[in-house]
């Protein structure tokens, strides 16, 4: 339960003259920088009626035109044409109760309640009479008190109903006071009543003020009351007290605040009892009328204003000497402190500036100066100043320049002046460094092995080395020995504006456009903005006692936290974080300007100066304050297909919509446009997503599920919120993604895949029968013709031959006391005739065997075994039992067939030089082996023939008709084994 905002401000009263606390010379009181929203930002009108603050962390702005919620980014707008339980959007004032509901009064006479994310309008039915409220207030302990008519009710929160508390002992009609919501006042007679904290005090009026017509009365939190009469005048009573003094306009009285963090705020009260805020912004004292002042969680101060929307005041951090303060320009370049104190500023196209003791002294080519624009500055151990010019270099001795006997390379310009431990002094030109020391200058180059003759940086490290860097690269002289880098080499790139050695030897690296470079242990780290480095320009480097890196560049001035960059360097963090300053702090111009040295210095009062295009900007790190709070995370809203949707217990997304955005915000107040956010969809985004300062989430075609968004925002400062806030989402399932769909479509699935199979499976069944049966038919019609034509051919043709043969043989003998001649051709006769025989029964033979028909197929094969091994060579060792009855009679012929055909590819292709085959026969089983020492084959070689038109097909299909199985195994190089086994009995092959 918080208290009222008033309740934490102390507010005093002042009788002396009003005026601005501004010391001597240029140095200035504590300052403010104003940053301004209107409508124009999204502020729904530029009057405001109220500013508070919610639990949740929001601000909220009352106007003439709706009610603004802000997040330190962007407004979100309730009136009556978009928000259920707002009749008007002229909102007349708005405090906060202690239960952290926002109460609004309208025009009209009504009272709005804001509770829990719904308005409420009151009304008869609450114990509202219609139209007529006149003002609310808020006592200190944060109870609400509402004016009805002339009727003061009390809001009772546990029941919810407003009680009349009106004091019985005095009917008057009161009106509500002035500025803060504090109460209510009414005038009867001579007396002033004022009803505030609960209680109704009266006071005395004198006759002057009892004869005028009271126009207002206001009362600021230090409970001092203020009167002002239609006529103009103005009295006030000093809290605790009851007499009436009058304020002389000569003498305007002030009322001061001492907020949270102890700065003091000075307000004076004008004509029409109106408020006027006086402070120093950018040094020049500002006044600003005021109807509301709030300050927020992080010690923002919030104005609102009658007509010019609502400022923000926040303490300036960056004060800005320019030409206002006596500087002899605005645009800046080098900086030197010398060991006096007085800081020295070099001026593009003007001269030199000398600061000391609060007040500039200004020199030009007139008191000596070589030339108007300054490029370098830089002391010796004398006390001197070196200047280097675009007129060439100065020395400033006893209040005069002086032309130093130092030869500078033809054609140009000193931009760097450094003078080393051993008293050598060196100057960065445009075409080489010069090392000067009580005698001949020397220029190196290139050639001597510099990176670059364009020398705009040099510093010496603690252990003696000089680094120089410019427009090529860097530069290392040890001991006389050079060594250099490029980007090439792990540089940040090679324009090389500003070089920083720290207390731990690590050597820092700024660049005009390449990023941060970090040197350590002969090993270079590069940050960027792709890592959190908020430019990738950086002009100078330097380092405040708290070991922040302060750097410049194009867009403003930012620091980082040392530890973070060497986290990063270590391998323990994937990005760093930048705090930018900018106008909102103070910088007239965020336009930095560096490339002449130094580019900024820490003065010896630790304050750090940083040259710009408007003057020069002084950061004091000692009054920089972090904001150690995270950030409150909200998600706001969830648009599906471009619209709005509830967000009341997670999100369901019907299975038709496609777009799913939703805008989150982080509640901070301090550089709100720096805050960054990441979020994470669990379910589908496998790692945190870095959205950098965009307040929404995009996602486009979730498949449906469950899901669980998360977001978390950290503050300018890097504190991250890691809990944030997190909302369930469910993409609903069309119905034919549905489970139960899903598993009606697998059931029907396996019924039609299992139909399918079964119809394929059994047509691929008919289809082998078919092929079996047409086989086996084939098969036995070829070995029927063969015997056919066998047979035709053996007791046809073979008799023929035979009778021819026989005529031929006793023609010889009947004439062989004839002609020599016929006797030759008739013996030729018998000859071809015997041949056409011997040839006749071989085909025969092959067509069918006659002795598998005669002497059956024991005998058939070993004859077959036998005439194979006479006829090529090979020793084939036979063992065949007994088979003649274990086949049928039709399918004999199969078996001699895969005999026949395996000796064929043994004699033919094998190589072999010896054989066996067995023939065995049991009860149950009869098995054919083939075994040969040959050269063997690989499985990608077996032979689908021998050229009589079988082959191991054909075996094997004839093995099948037989009921048997057919295997053949054969190894490159180590022969082959071919098996035959067929079942007897009419069992199964096993």
């Amino acid at each position: 339960m918080s208290a009222p905002p008033h309740n934490h401000r102390i507010f005093r009263l002042s009788v002396t003259l009003l005026s601005f606390a501004i010391l001597t010379g240029v140095a200035l009181a504590t300052q403010y920088r104003m940053k301004t929203w209107t409508v124009e930002d999204g502020l729904p009108q530029n009057v405001i009626r109220g500013i508070a603050q919610t639990e949740d962390g929001y601000l909220w702005v009352a106007t003439l035109n709706g009610l603004a919620r802000f997040d330190g980014v962007r407004f979100t707008v309730f009136n009556k044409g978009n928000t259920p339980g707002i009749n008007s959007n002229r909102f007349g004032s708005m405090v906060k109760d202690n239960n952290g509901d926002l109460w609004l009064t309208l025009e009209s006479g009504s009272l709005t309640r804001y509770h829990k994310g719904t308005f409420h309008t009151y009304g008869p039915e609450d114990g509202i009479p219609e139209d007529t409220i006149r003002g609310t207030a808020l006592d200190k302990y944060g109870n609400l008190w509402v004016l009805s008519q002339n009727s003061i009710l009390k809001w009772k929160s546990k029941s919810s109903e407003f009680v009349d508390q009106t004091p019985a002992e005095v009917k008057v009609g009161y009106q509500p006071l002035r500025w803060e919501n504090t109460g209510f006042w009414a005038k009867q007679a001579s007396t002033l009543y004022i009803f505030a904290e609960g209680k109704l005090v009266e006071y005395p009026l004198p006759a002057w003020l009892s004869r005028n017509a009271i126009w207002d009365v206001g009362i600021d939190g230090g409970r001092n009351i203020w009167i002002e009469t239609y006529d103009g005048k103005q009295c006030f009573i000093q809290a605790g007290k009851t007499e009436i003094q009058t304020v002389n306009p000569k003498a305007p009285l002030a009322i001061t605040y001492r907020d949270a963090h102890g700065n003091l705020w000075t307000a004076h009260v004008g004509q029409h009892l109106v408020l006027s805020l006086d402070l120093v912004s950018s040094g020049k004292p500002t006044t600003i009328e005021y109807t509301r002042f709030l300050e927020d969680k992080e010690g923002n101060v919030w104005v609102g204003t009658e007509g010019d929307g609502v400022h923000q005041l926040r303490e300036q951090v960056i004060h800005v000497y320019s030409k206002a303060e006596g500087i002899i320009d605005q645009d800046i370049f080098p900086v030197y402190q010398e060991p006096s104190g007085a800081i020295w500023l070099g001026a593009w196209s003007s001269g030199l500036s000398r600061f000391q003791d609060g007040k500039f002294t200004n020199y030009t080519t007139e008191n000596g100066l070589p030339g108007r624009l300054v490029s370098a500055l830089g002391g010796d151990r004398e006390g001197n100043l070196w200047v280097g010019t675009h007129g060439g270099l100065a020395v400033f001795r006893n209040g005069e320049f002086h032309k130093p006997d130092v030869p500078l390379p033809v054609d140009s310009t000193v931009l760097a002046i450094f003078e080393d431990k051993g008293g050598t002094l060196w100057l960065g030109t445009t075409n080489g460094l010069v090392a000067y020391r009580n005698g001949p200058a020397k220029t190196l180059t290139q050639q001597d092995g510099l990176a670059s003759n364009d020398v705009r940086v040099i510093i010496q490290s603690a252990s003696g080395d000089i680094w120089a860097g410019g427009y090529g690269g860097l530069t290392r002289i040890h001991d006389g020995q050079f060594t250099h880098w490029t980007e090439r080499d792990g540089l940040p790139g090679n324009s090389i504006r500003a070089l920083y050695e720290d207390h731990d030897g690590v050597l820092w690296i700024g660049g005009y456009d390449g990023g941060l470079g970090r040197y350590k242990d002969g090993k270079f780290v590069r940050y960027t903005q792709r890592n959190g480095l908020f430019d990738d320009g950086v002009f100078q480097i330097l380092e405040d006692k708290r070991e922040n890196l302060w750097m410049s560049s194009n867009r403003g001035i930012y620091r980082i936290a040392k530890q973070d960059l060497n986290e990063f360097a270590d391998g323990k963090r994937s990005s760093i974080n930048s705090v930018a300053y900018g106008k909102v702090d103070g910088m007239l111009n965020v336009e930095c300007n560096g490339g002449m040295w130094p580019a900024g210095i820490k003065a010896q009062d630790g304050t750090l100066w940083f040259p710009t295009q408007d003057g020069a900007a002084v950061v004091d790190p000692d009054l920089v304050s972090t904001n150690p709070h995270p950030p409150p995370v909200v998600i706001e809203t969830a648009l599906v297909d471009h619209l709005p949707v509830p967000l009341n217990g997670g999100l369901q997304i019907p299975p038709d919509k496609q777009n799913l955005e939703i805008e989150y915000t982080a509640l901070s107040f301090i550089r709100s446009d720096q805050i960054r956010f990441r979020y994470q969809m669990e379910g589908l985004d496998s790692n945190w997503i870095d959205a950098g300062s965009r307040r929404t989430a995009y996602y486009t075609h979730l498949p449906p599920g469950s899901y669980t968004f998360h977001v978390i925002a950290d503050n300018s400062d890097g504190i991250w919120n890691t809990n944030g806030q997190s909302m369930e989402i469910t993409i609903l399932a069309p119905f034919y993604l549905r489970w139960w769909f899903i598993a009606l479509e697998v059931l029907a699935a396996a019924a039609l895949v299992s139909l399918i199979l079964y119809y394929r499976i059994s047509r691929l069944q008919q289809a082998q029968a078919a092929q079996h049966i047409f086989s086996r038919q084939l098969i036995s019609s070829q070995e029927s013709e063969r015997q056919r034509i066998a047979a035709e051919l053996h007791d046809s043709l073979g008799q023929r031959l035979i009778i021819i043969s026989n005529l031929a043989q006793l023609s010889l003998r009947a004439q062989a006391k004839g002609s020599a001649a016929i006797a030759e051709t008739v013996q030729e006769i018998g000859a071809e005739a015997a041949l056409a025989i011997q040839e006749t029964r071989e085909i025969s033979y092959n067509l069918r065997p006659l002795q598998l028909d005669r002497l059956g197929l024991t005998k058939a094969v070993e004859t077959l075994i036998r005439t194979v091994s006479s006829a090529s060579g090979i020793k084939i060792n036979a063992t065949v039992d007994n088979i003649d009855d274990a086949v049928p009679d039709a399918l004999r012929i199969n078996f001699y067939r895969i005999v026949q055909e395996s000796l064929n590819n043994v004699m033919k292709h094998s190589g072999a030089s010896e054989a066996e085959v067995t023939v065995l026969r049991d009860v149950e089983h009869l098995v054919l082996s083939v075994r040969d020492n040959g050269i063997g084959f690989s499985a990608g070689s077996r032979s689908e023939g021998s050229g009589n038109g079988f082959g191991l097909t054909g075996m094997e299909e004839r093995a099948r008709s037989l009921g048997g199985s057919f295997r053949i195994r054969s190894t490159a190089n180590h022969g082959t084994v071919m098996t035959v086994e067929i079942p007897l009995a009419g069992k199964g092959s096993k």
